[in-house]
């Protein structure tokens, strides 16, 4: 599988979503329902700088009885995959698995644009965009953002009034 470690998250759909993964000092959550598309553009502006590569990981299939089912994440009608790489993660004697697809170079656009979609209500992929500094996971419900710690307190600070800081408070 990819190799997430800088970002200390193992990106398993068996496993907790990376937020859950992460530490409150390495993480900042935002809900959907507290955001305005103009204000998801720029968060994802802020964490993603056109100078670094961003890459992208979703599922894209399940395997159930040796059979391949797509995921149907339906992530190519707002992002370009122009060459991915697919990791095949089985677990052999339930005789079933899922496959990870790769895809590197993203255009910062792509990822506005997939997860403006998905802010509008479009069904999202388990999915994540990272570069060298953050990783995001986006779904229906939340925006989380992986990073160290002093990226993320700069993000805290930042957008103070509108991050959700619920979990912060429980430590696991």
């Amino acid at each position: 599988m990819l190799d997430l470690s800088q970002f200390q998250v193992e990106l398993d759909i068996r496993k907790p979503t990376p937020y859950f993964q992460s530490i409150p000092e390495r993480r900042i959550r935002f809900l959907m329902e507290d955001l305005n598309a103009s204000q998801l553009k720029e968060i994802l502006q802020t964490i993603f700088q056109e100078d670094r590569s961003i890459h992208l990981l979703f599922v894209a299939a399940y395997i159930h009885r040796f059979r391949r089912y797509s995921a149907k994440a339906r992530v190519g009608s707002s992002i370009t995959i122009r060459n991915w790489k697919e990791y095949i993660v089985e677990d052999e004697g339930a005789h079933t698995g899922v496959v990870y697809a790769h895809v590197k170079h993203i255009k910062l656009d792509e990822v506005i644009s997939y997860c403006l979609n998905v802010y509008r209500g479009h069904t999202p992929a388990y999915i994540v965009f990272y570069d060298s500094v953050f990783l995001l996971y986006v779904s229906t419900d939340v925006v989380d953002i992986i990073g160290d710690a002093t990226a993320i307190k700069s993000l805290k600070e930042t957008y103070a009034e509108l991050y959700n800081s619920f979990h912060d408070k429980y430590v696991e």
